[in-house]
């Protein structure tokens, strides 16, 4: 039986918030910042114990994207059939426990990716695909801030997580690292959910469609060239900036710095994470979305570009923190664009399909760029490339054009219109 709408004067702010929070928290403590952002911190004692290359070092990147990409639109469907919550609660704790069994490693190239894709797999709903899943249940008009101060969690982990992890590292070893991690992971993931609610039940799901606003149908979605344009534009867009997720850090020290300064750039590359959370969020409520990501796009694109033409340890970190606001600026972007153009009817398949595409780009440019170093003993080449993937994903979301008339515009119950 279908929960009855709570009456509007009913509804605290302390839900609203507390959603938000929970939200942030979560993915603080969730895939991306846990395991993306710290996997430069391992690269080189991995390389150094086992005797890896850069581009073998950096699979477990890679892998993981890859288990990612491939399970997202099945969490998503996972996610409208049972509920975001139950979802979310068992992927972190397997997530947590995969992330302290790479402490296992023995030096197998098999044991590392198999591991990272069990890593990919189990942690798909504690990135963005779960937690910014609840927000558009809640939340109208003020969508996009609401989604900016929740992934404001996830840029204060990518600060922070790195420099935990090279601490880590430093004072314990590679392996209790990764069981710190781990661990940590699953406590801060299980007090997030504590925070979540939903609202519909679980037992309302299969009357989903007169509990929630018009939208498209994922069989038509399927049809539509906006959802695979904008599937693509992830592609390029991540492809673009994820790839140097691994790489920083080892590019810093080739340049001659130390390794608390190289873990740093992973740091700016959160900062640069955390203002662009926020001021997409804050621009996409009032500007339209396309425009706002065309121009993160361009201000990636002059990022990589600096990170390629100057040793300036200052304009670097520059660089890195201008890559972070388009990472920053793609989180939201995703959501939104799936709201906008098909609404609520299915939106965590439709959700999970878009986000395979950022997941997938990532998978093919930290191989791209760790197999040409190793060939080249160089980034030049693909510092020239990667921006202009970025002006190619700019020029097209532009093609989107407008919202769907029924969706964007479309009026949520009062419970939901903050």
């Amino acid at each position: 039986m279908q929960t009855a709408p709570v009456a509007p004067s009913r509804v605290s702010a302390w839900i609203y918030a507390g959603v938000i929070l929970g939200a942030a928290l979560g993915m603080l403590a969730g895939y991306a910042p846990l395991f993306n952002a710290t996997a430069g911190v391992f690269v080189r004692p991995l390389a150094s114990e086992f005797g890896w290359g850069r581009s073998q070092a950096s699979l477990s990147y890679a892998a993981s994207m890859f288990g990612l990409a491939v399970v997202s639109p099945i969490v998503g469907a996972m996610m409208d059939r049972f509920g975001i919550r139950r979802v979310i609660v068992c992927s972190a704790i397997v997530f947590g426990l995969a992330t302290a069994a790479m402490s296992l490693q023995n030096g197998s190239l098999i044991l590392w990716v198999t591991l990272s894709v069990v890593v990919g797999v189990s942690g798909a709903a504690t990135s963005v695909l779960g937690y910014l899943a609840v927000l558009p249940q809640w939340f109208d008009r003020r969508l996009g801030l609401a989604l900016g101060i929740a992934m404001c969690g996830l840029g204060a982990g990518t600060v922070v997580l790195p420099m935990t992890a090279q601490y880590l590292v430093t004072a314990f070893g590679w392996r209790m690292a990764y069981i710190g991690l781990g661990v940590g992971s699953i406590v801060l993931s299980l007090v997030a959910c504590g925070l979540l609610r939903e609202r519909i039940s679980a037992g309302a799901r299969a009357s989903r469609v007169s509990a929630l606003p018009p939208g498209v149908a994922l069989r038509g979605a399927l049809r539509s060239y906006r959802l695979w344009a904008i599937w693509f534009v992830f592609v390029l867009s991540s492809a673009a900036t994820l790839s140097l997720g691994p790489h920083l850090p080892s590019l810093f020290a080739d340049r001659g710095f130390d390794a608390a300064m190289a873990a740093r750039s992973a740091s700016m590359v959160g900062i640069g994470l955390l203002v662009g959370r926020l001021a997409t969020g804050l621009l996409i409520d009032r500007i339209h979305a396309p425009f706002v990501a065309s121009v993160f796009f361009v201000g990636g694109a002059i990022g990589v570009f600096l990170l390629r033409g100057t040793h300036d340890y200052g304009t670097l970190l520059i660089a890195t923190a201008l890559i972070g606001l388009t990472i920053g600026a793609e989180g939201d972007l995703i959501s939104f664009l799936v709201r906008s153009y098909f609404g609520l009817t299915s939106f965590g398949a439709l959700f999970g399909m878009a986000f395979s595409g950022y997941a997938l780009g990532a998978v093919i440019g930290p191989i791209g760029l760790g197999a040409w170093f190793d060939r080249h003993g160089s980034y030049d080449v693909p510092l020239l490339v990667l921006p202009a993937m970025l002006l190619a994903a700019a020029a097209l979301v532009l093609s989107l054009g407008r919202y769907r008339a029924a969706g964007h515009a479309e009026t949520m119950p009062a419970t939901a219109s903050a």
